[in-house]
């Protein structure tokens, strides 16, 4: 009878570890998905920088400081009145239709499920960056979100990027569910 009870213990701690182990890998592959968007949609938006460069268009990509900052605050504001460029488009709003294209991709805003957004992001902020005269020159989209665990030491100096710093708080410190994404690439005539 001891015995049966000793096995029967040692069964119940394999079978509590698988479970953990199984939750830890959900939780990894919904990070990892998070990441490939990220990095796909921050790649996509580059390339329609780059087929929208002409002059000083890229200006309207980064406003006049060099900078962009967009979440769901400025978003609503910004994406106010989106044009369709499904027929021809000046630059300028070839930039407003691409960034809003972006952040509701960004958002998910493709996938619903009721009326809740469910393929995107979690609270993402897209920091966009690059010279004041909207000139050829280097370009930086930096995505931040919301990821699922908090991760002390994400706040180590491993990204020097202020992207979404502040936003994603948790109980380890400033920006433990801070998880970043940047790309850079030169983008000339």
């Amino acid at each position: 009878m001891l015995e049966v009870l000793i096995s029967v213990l040692v069964f119940s701690i394999g079978v509590l570890g698988i479970a953990a182990l199984q939750l830890k890998a959900k939780q990894s592959g919904y990070e990892a998905v998070q990441r490939t968007i990220a990095s796909s949609l921050a790649a996509e938006l580059l390339e329609r920088m780059r087929l929208n460069s002409s002059g000083t268009s890229l200006i309207n990509y980064v406003t006049a400081a060099g900078t962009q900052t967009i979440n769901s605050t400025t978003a609503t504001t910004l994406f106010a009145s989106t044009p369709d460029c499904s027929a021809a488009c000046t630059s300028t709003q070839l930039a407003t239709y691409d960034l809003s294209n972006f952040w509701n991709a960004l958002i998910g805003t493709g996938e619903l499920r009721g009326t809740a957004n469910t393929g995107g992001l979690v609270n993402p902020t897209v920091c966009i960056n690059g010279p004041a005269t909207g000139t050829p020159g280097t370009y930086t989209v930096t995505i931040a979100w919301r990821g699922q665990a908090d991760l002390a030491w994400s706040n180590q100096g491993v990204n020097a990027s202020t992207c979404g710093q502040g936003s994603y708080d948790g109980p380890s410190g400033t920006n433990g569910y801070r998880r970043i994404l940047s790309i850079t690439t030169w983008i000339g005539p």
